[in-house]
């Protein structure tokens, strides 16, 4: 595997446009509004606790993201307890360890606020998802089953 210099570094606002094009390139369709909210809730909210990192190239290019947030207290869920939201890495730079180096500085931090837990929610059909993140140690949880309703 190659192993290109890659900085990891907390997300900022100004990340909003290489998000989004990131995403575009990876699902072959826009995401706008849906970032739109994201950023929103992460940079305006003013309840906003830095977890969501991005990597760069050498040259300072954004090549990959990960977002999460903290638990507040729903359900009964302590702030022990964060999630992950969405994961991203540029097609053209994949298999070279920046999901890796993603998750590895995402838990490290996480790990710094306290969070004991992260969880996240996978279809089951993806199964490229799934091998990264049974790649990076998680599992099926078994404190907590995902009900859904069809209406």
């Amino acid at each position: 595997m190659n192993q290109p210099f890659i900085r990891i570094r907390l997300m900022s606002e100004e990340d909003f446009d290489d998000v989004v094009r990131i995403d575009q390139k990876i699902l072959g369709v826009s995401r706008l509004e849906y970032y739109k909210l994201k950023f929103e809730l992460l940079f305006k909210s003013g309840e906003y606790l830095p977890t969501s990192l991005v990597a760069e190239d050498k040259d300072g290019n954004l090549v990959g993201f990960i977002m999460g947030e903290l638990y507040i207290g729903e359900f009964g869920i302590s702030r022990e307890g964060a999630s992950i939201d969405t994961v991203g890495v540029n097609p053209d730079c994949r298999r070279q360890g920046i999901g890796k180096r993603l998750m590895t500085e995402f838990v490290e931090h996480l790990k710094q606020l306290g969070v004991q837990k992260i969880n996240t929610l996978v279809e089951k059909e993806d199964a490229r998802l799934m091998n990264y993140f049974n790649a990076n140690l998680f599992s099926p949880s078994k404190a907590v089953i995902n009900l859904e309703r069809s209406i």
